[in-house]
């Protein structure tokens, strides 16, 4: 069979058939045996309907049968689409609709989620013996290869489109900076739902190295495997971060390089990290650019812990007047899923409309003041503070809310709530965090509510959020 996984590689790239593709707690499987999984899987796909061009949603966690399932549906010819699964039902079946797959894929764990359309759960497929090749039709490196949901600021989501060449050309230029051989171990740290994660698959499997795949995501997994199976490369948020310095836990000295985005970083967190040896790479980048853009090694980090990294060409940033930061890259996504207002007001003249606000100083390092329209990221998670304040809104109490993410060195940020209430109401806390539990995921409900008499706004109403943020932050320490 003519593997995906040859054709996603340049021909410089020369893979060992025994080497370590995944490494688990309870496993190792090569990538001879990789490429038979795939191959038996594609055949499977194919027996439940999955054929070329269908886009198949993915409910899946970190883990093995999620890093087959990917390149098995590439085999056919299938655009996989990985779902968050901490997304309640409700809005992953809006997610669902919008999108109208052909099949709904999903791990054991979610067998008992309620989830419409066409649904089959792995591994309850037919896995024939079967020598007959599936042959890939098509393949074209501008054909879609991933779609990834991402929150945008107007509260209605945003499936961004990845081509082939897009997730390639991140990972060759994202390598002038990683240099990866077939000796390196990436650890599998961030959800595959979230480009972060997913790109870690498609570099290792793009470069011939190894996954190592935890347990789980819970920090303990994660602490447990770099212990065992000693990563050289990582990626991390703030919160796992700063869960391992408060372990006082010391990384191996094979862990040459830990990748660190995900949104706000603290300095006092980055210099106590680097102190105590790891060896903090800064990045920046998104859902729509494949990945980073922009890179820092340690020692530069040390010298500029406030920048974002360096543009690696030939990608290119620029600072436009109204200070917003723009990119243009191989990388930049092919557009939003049925969506060509968003594509088109996000991509003019070749560069991605980031929506952050920053500076690129006389060094050429880039500086981030402000992120996104408002996107609020915490813990790794993006969240959307309109959808929040949408759902608070559903309670009759409240007359008007603003939510917003406060600076911490722990999440990178943490969601705040002003919150006005109707006159002769009467409101606690707990009650609107209860209000909130079945409504939206708990990554999402604001950490804390503060109740104030009336919010800013301008003299057309706008609330000025910025204002919001400045009267909260003495409020968190």
């Amino acid at each position: 069979m003519i593997s995906i996984l040859n054709l996603i590689r340049t021909p410089k790239i020369n893979v060992k058939p025994d080497s370590a593709a995944i490494i688990s707690n309870d496993t190792e499987i090569t990538y001879s045996e990789l490429e038979s999984l795939i191959k038996k899987t594609s055949y499977g796909l194919t027996e439940v309907g999955v054929k070329e061009n269908d886009l198949v949603t993915l409910l899946f966690e970190n883990n093995t049968d999620c890093i087959v399932v990917v390149p098995a549906l590439w085999q056919i010819g299938a655009v996989p689409v990985p779902l968050n699964i901490k997304l309640l039902e409700k809005d992953l079946n809006e997610q669902i609709d919008f999108l109208q797959p052909g099949l709904t894929l999903r791990s054991k764990k979610f067998k008992d989620v309620n989830l419409r359309g066409k649904v089959s759960t792995f591994p309850k497929l037919t896995f024939p013996d079967n020598n007959e090749e599936i042959i890939i039709k098509n393949f074209s490196k501008d054909t879609t290869a991933l779609i990834l949901f991402t929150s945008g600021s107007s509260g209605k989501p945003k499936a961004v489109m990845l081509t082939f060449d897009n997730l390639i050309q991140s990972a060759l230029i994202g390598n002038k900076v990683l240099n990866h051989t077939s000796e390196d171990k990436w650890l599998a740290s961030l959800p595959f739902y979230h480009i972060g994660g997913f790109s870690i698959i498609f570099r290792a499997l793009m470069f011939g190295s190894s996954v190592i795949v935890p347990e789980s995501l819970s920090n303990d997994d994660l602490l447990e495997s770099i212990k065992t199976h000693k990563p050289t490369l990582a990626s991390v948020v703030s919160s796992q971060l700063k869960y391992f310095l408060d372990k006082d836990f010391i990384p191996p000295e094979e862990l040459r390089t830990v990748l660190l985005g995900g949104g706000f970083a603290d300095k006092e967190l980055i210099f106590k990290a680097m102190n105590n040896g790891w060896k903090i790479a800064k990045v920046y980048g998104s859902t729509e650019t494949s990945s980073f853009v922009s890179f820092m090694n340690t020692t530069e980090v040390y010298n500029k812990p406030g920048a974002s990294g360096k543009i690696i060409p030939p990608n290119e940033i620029k600072i436009t007047v109204e200070r917003e930061v723009i990119v243009k890259s191989p990388s930049i996504m092919k557009g939003y899923f049925n969506n060509e207002q968003e594509t088109f007001s996000k991509l003019k003249n070749g560069f991605y409309q980031t929506g952050d606000l920053g500076f690129i100083d006389n060094e050429g390092y880039l500086f981030i003041e402000s992120k996104r329209d408002d996107l609020i990221i915490t813990g790794g998670e993006n969240v959307n503070p309109v959808e929040v304040e949408k759902t608070i809104l559903l309670n009759t109490k409240v007359k008007e809310v603003c939510v917003t993410g406060l600076d911490d060195s722990q999440w990178g940020q943490v969601i705040f709530a002003a919150v006005v209430l109707n006159e002769n109401t009467d409101m606690t806390e707990n009650e609107l965090k209860l209000f909130l539990k079945d409504k939206i995921s708990s990554f999402k409900i604001p950490k804390r509510f503060i109740l104030i008499d009336h919010l800013p706004k301008s003299e057309l109403g706008k609330v000025y959020r910025k204002q919001v943020k400045d009267m909260l932050s003495p409020i968190h320490p």
